[in-house]
């Protein structure tokens, strides 16, 4: 195809917006160079008034001041890339965390399943997603969906992205402080067309089916276009990731960067430590007293008084405090208690249990029955999920031939997708009553022994905590989300405003309405039943029954055999059918936005003839959200699960905009074009008092081969339905109590294990005005967690809720850049262009993590003695702990994202043979330079993180010759570190037992490549690819935990691909 006959169709498909991006130099189109004066004049014999992504005016000429960039859905789907979030996730601005299909076990505000993108490091809330110009609403699972979720769009129907990579609060209201991401589907079609792709990676799962078909008629009056595909994503597990490690490891490195992995420790250990992190280990009982856990030895215990007498039966202790053998205190307290040097120093420092006298502890932790992340169940949890969608579109315009050329458009779609998330290991440590009858420290009991008594220290029935993991119990999710969006509309010319000022009137308006529906089910523990059927006891006749009797309810007991297995235990089935119930939440979002506009050209120039055109226009938008979840999701019925409390509300904005463009030069010497624009847009929200921005751009090319550009704008986000009218959504984050006293400064008592520790002050290295924070508020700091024991870490509830006293997001954004266009050959054709972006935003809406709350409390110079405002949001409970941090939403600061834009294209054809080779080479490069977060004065820079590395790039080359067409990409992403890493420690795990080496966790990433190639074929009618992703099979560097958000050691959410060497295939036709 010719480059006229490219520019021709394109028009003709209503949009001019592809070679505005090529002309800008951020694509690589088709050979652009002008064919032939006849070539010139039929063009011109085509060209019509387009709208542009960024922009509202209709223009002739294609010059832009907003960068673009432009995604082929066709070039996009030759490299295996079938769903619109990973073409989005392909592009080098996509920085920062994005949620994509690793995050099924993650709560998430769009929920399980969801796929989100957010531009320049912002967040998703932050860009806006259009869908054929229009905006696309928010659907999801759960609490309150901010985003458009990309999983719901038809991948094989996308025809292009439009990526516009500056604020546009003037042309498309709220939320586009980043940018805009414009799907736009295929559409007037001529006839049957169809497609099956098959996508399979070589380590197993994760196998993608995508089938569609379109079938669309044209005429002069018209056309009409309707499609269907099925997408069908099988579930990738983490046992079969080859990126992934067996489980969570140890991944540390000294301070000559030498790695360390797996625990060093000097542990008296049956068997070798392997690189696994094996916390937190399952199949055990925390007795409160002197104990802390024992772990089931079915038919062994070695918790008596002597290796020969069993102490708790079918439970064995692994270590002891080293005050019971600390030979300076004298002999072991009991004979099989031994002493060990855990750091190889040379000084006895830990205490271990030897029953059976080997000098090795009396069972492995490194075994999968307690190790539980190394268990096959553990490897059979989903790393992706699995995904099933169907999609249903339908477009078309009908020209009524009047004289005001009326023309009646709609647009339709539908998409369902399903989900079944399996995510197993949530565990269960619920307290047994003492007097329990399965108590195994219950000594009236059936089993049960007083379990210090087996010591000579009798204290009578304890209570207990089992800790396991019962399998059914919230592991499974059944995620379904089903949106549709109507449009309607009428456009035309204005014939009787002809006459006012220079003509060319037009209008368009059009009635949008979306709804879409999130349910998601999922069985669990009830919480109240279980503490219904541990309050137990005997009757008369030796049964164990529940003492409330309602609900037919049936003791269970949490020391069976049933209960302890590998991997995860399970119920009986009558325990069973009492103690799970369903949690059900199903997330209602509707949308209506009600728009119009009318443009014309008011005058000319006087110097130079050039129109001046003007754009007017109205947009009335209502979003409502409605929460529908049973009891058990509103009021967190399940153990261990967070509170639904879903949001319900309403809002309605209303916005009149303008836009205008001033050609002031054209075709003057060292002034090929001189262009400003500017628009404006006054908004009036339900909640908040009006508001307006503006924004002004500029074109200057002072020849044909270079131009300048430059925009500046402000940019407007009113808090969306989450941050409204969110009711309150429930969870758990541990948090490092400050008010508790800290290990150090805690004084054992070495001759009596149930005695509380005491209070030594010469060891506690908090700050005084921490604890000063801490008694104004009252709470003892030299006692809480003394009487009764208390870790300084621990797992606090969280809530999330929306708030009324929120106001707007405010944010400036500038680009400037330049577009060069080599001008001295036409053998080939070369594009570069830089832009550099600033985005500032003010007031940036957060919810706030519960260490965050907790610090700025007690932890502020500023505000001493607890009159922090973030004080009245902690609860502490009657204990003195913390039970409860609310963690609304606040606007608490300022983001910034600055940085480069680098874009180069090379195209060229040669002739080989008869035909002719194309050579195309598209380079694209982001450099991020600042990414900044300002909360509450505390700043960090993300840019240069592992998440948002300096550099992201792209390199594209492109091969076409006669019917074939040979793709390469290779993507780099830069490396990444975050801020302020731990200092390196001796005391590591990983180093303990090196004298003489510090370490600390993994905090970086390294340099990161893919490769990505495809052979693309077609005679016009029939077309087939086939292609490797990552041909190489390159996975990312490993991180540690501690230090990088990771699965397994795997950084996810920063754009590396997951699935490793990846086969695909596609067939299409055209009928």
């Amino acid at each position: 195809m010719n480059s006229t006959e490219l520019l021709k169709n394109r028009l003709v498909h209503g949009t001019a917006s592809f070679v505005i991006a090529a002309m800008m130099g951020t694509i690589a189109p088709s050979a652009m160079a002008q064919d032939s004066a006849s070539d010139d004049e039929e063009f011109e014999e085509e060209v019509e008034e387009v709208v542009i992504t960024g922009s509202r005016i209709r223009r002739s000429e294609f010059t832009s001041a907003s960068p673009i960039q432009v995604l082929s859905g066709d070039k996009s789907r030759e490299l295996g890339l079938f769903d619109a979030g990973d073409i989005l996730k392909n592009t080098t601005q996509s920085s920062g965390t994005q949620i994509d299909n690793t995050f099924g076990g993650f709560v998430l505000d769009n929920g399980p399943g969801s796929n989100t993108i957010g531009l320049r490091g912002l967040d998703p809330e932050r860009t806006l997603v259009l869908l054929n110009g229009r905006r696309i609403a928010p659907s999801g699972i759960g609490g309150a969906p901010t985003s458009a979720d990309l999983n719901l769009i038809p991948g094989v129907m996308i025809d292009r992205v439009e990526v516009l990579l500056d604020g546009a609060s003037t042309i498309y209201g709220s939320d586009a402080i980043a940018g805009v991401a414009n799907v736009m589907l295929k559409k007037d079609i001529e006839g049957f067309q169809t497609e099956v792709a098959y996508s399979l990676p070589e380590s197993g799962g994760g196998e993608e089916l995508v089938a569609s078909a379109m079938w669309g008629t044209t005429s002069d009056a018209g056309f009409f276009t309707v499609g269907a595909e099925f997408y069908d994503r099988k579930a990738m597990s983490l046992g079969q990731n080859t990126f992934l490690d067996e489980c969570e490891g140890f991944y540390y490195e000294d301070e000559n960067g030498n790695i360390l992995t797996g625990d060093q420790t000097v542990d008296p250990e049956p068997s070798d430590f392997t690189n696994c992190n094996i916390f937190p280990l399952t199949n055990r009982v925390s007795i409160p007293v002197f104990w802390g856990s024992v772990y089931y030895t079915p038919g062994q215990s070695n918790t008596g008084p002597d290796a020969n007498t069993v102490g708790i039966p079918n439970f064995s202790e692994s270590s002891v405090p080293f005050d019971f053998v600390n030979p300076d205190f004298g002999d072991p307290l009991f004979p099989h208690w031994a002493a060990f040097d855990s750091d190889a120093d040379g000084v006895l420092d830990s205490g271990f249990v030897d029953a059976n006298g080997d000098g090795f502890k009396d069972f492995d932790f490194m075994d999968p029955f307690y190790a539980w992340e190394r268990s096959d169940y553990a490897n059979s949890g989903d790393f992706i999920s699995e995904l099933r969608r169907i999609s249903i579109v339908a477009n078309g315009e009908y020209n009524l031939q009047d004289d005001n050329d009326t023309t009646l458009f709609f647009d339709g779609f539908f998409a369902q997708r399903e989900s079944d998330i399996f995510a197993p290991g949530t565990q269960l440590f619920e307290v047994v009553p003492a007097d329990n009858p399965y108590n195994i420290c219950n000594p009236d009991g059936l089993n049960g022994v007083d379990c210090l008594g087996v010591l000579g220290f009798p204290i009578g029935a304890t209570s207990v905590t089992p800790i396991v993991t019962i399998r059914g119990d919230r592991e499974y999710t059944d995620n379904k989300v089903w949106q549709y969006r109507a449009v309607g509309g009428i456009r035309g010319n204005v014939g009787a405003m002809d006459n006012f000022g220079e003509g060319n009137w037009a209008y368009e308006a059009y009635l949008s309405h979306s709804y879409s529906k999130g349910t998601q089910d999922m069985l669990g523990i009830s919480e109240a039943r279980l503490l219904q059927a541990l309050d137990a006891s005997v009757d008369g006749n030796g049964n164990v029954v529940c003492n409330d009797t309602s609900n037919g309810c049936v003791p269970v007991n949490l020391f069976g055999d049933n209960i302890f297995q590998e991997g995860g235990g399970r119920f009986t089935d009558a325990e069973e059918a009492f103690l799970m119930v369903n949690r059900h939440t199903e997330t209602i979002v509707k949308q209506t936005i009600a728009s119009g506009i009318i443009n014309g050209d008011l005058f000319r120039l006087p110097w130079n003839d050039g129109i001046v055109p003007i754009v007017f226009g109205y947009e009335f938008r209502r979003d409502t959200i409605e929460s529908r979840n049973n009891d058990v999701a509103t009021e967190g019925l399940l153990w261990g699960w967070f509170s639904d409390g879903g949001a319900d509300g309403s809002r309605d904005l209303h916005e009149f905009f303008a836009e205008t463009e001033l050609p002031l030069l054209r075709g003057k010497p060292f002034a090929e074009e001189l262009t400003f624009s500017a628009s404006a847009r006054w908004t009036d929200e339900s909640f908040y008092s009006p508001a307006s921005t503006y924004s002004l751009k500029g074109v200057y090319r002072p020849n044909e081969w270079l131009t300048f550009r430059g925009s500046y704008g402000t940019s407007y986000r009113a808090p969306n339905l989450r941050e409204r009218f969110l009711n309150g959504t429930t969870g758990f984050r541990t948090v490092s109590d400050p008010c508790v006293v800290p290990d150090a400064a805690r004084d054992g008592n070495p001759l009596d294990p149930t005695a509380p520790s005491t209070y030594n002050a010469a060891n506690d290295n908090r700050q005084q005005h921490v604890l000063d924070a801490c008694s104004a508020l009252g709470v003892d700091p030299t006692s809480l967690g003394l009487d009764p024991n208390l870790f300084g870490s621990y797992s606090v509830e969280t809530n999330t809720g929306g708030s009324e006293d929120l106001t707007e997001e405010r944010s400036k954004a500038y680009t400037y850049g330049v577009v060069f266009e080599q001008p001295w050959s036409d053998a080939f054709d070369l594009r570069f262009a830089a832009t550099y972006f600033d985005i500032d935003i003010e007031g940036s809406i957060e919810d706030l993590s519960a260490p965050i709350i907790v610090d700025e409390c007690y932890d502020n110079l500023d505000q001493p003695n607890g009159t922090s405002g973030f004080c009245s949001r902690i609860t502490r409970g009657s204990d003195g702990s913390i039970d409860l941090v609310d963690a609304s939403f606040i606007n608490v600061g300022q983001i910034t994202s600055k940085g480069w834009d680098l874009n180069m294209v090379y195209e060229q054809d040669f002739e080989v043979g008869s035909k002719t080779l194309g050579v195309t080479l598209d380079l694209r490069a982001t450099y991020t330079k600042e990414n900044i977060f300002d909360i509450l004065g505390d700043v960090d820079d993300a840019a240069g993180e592992t998440e948002a590395p300096h550099w992201r790039s792209t390199a594209n080359l492109t091969l076409s010759y006669d019917d074939f067409r040979l793709n390469w990409q290779t993507r780099w992403i830069q490396g990444g570190e975050e801020d302020d890493p731990d200092d390196f420690d001796p005391n590591g795990i990983p180093c303990d037992n090196l004298p003489g080496v510090s370490c600390r966790p993994v905090y970086y990433t390294k340099n990161y490549n893919t490769h990505d190639a495809s052979v693309y074929w077609s005679n016009g009618k029939y077309s087939i690819t086939a292609g490797v992703q990552n041909v190489f099979n390159t996975g990312p560097s490993k991180v540690d935990a501690d230090g990088v958000f990771s699965v397994r050691n795997f950084p996810i959410g920063a754009g590396y691909d997951v699935f490793g060497r990846t086969f695909f295939m596609s067939v299409g036709a055209k009928f």
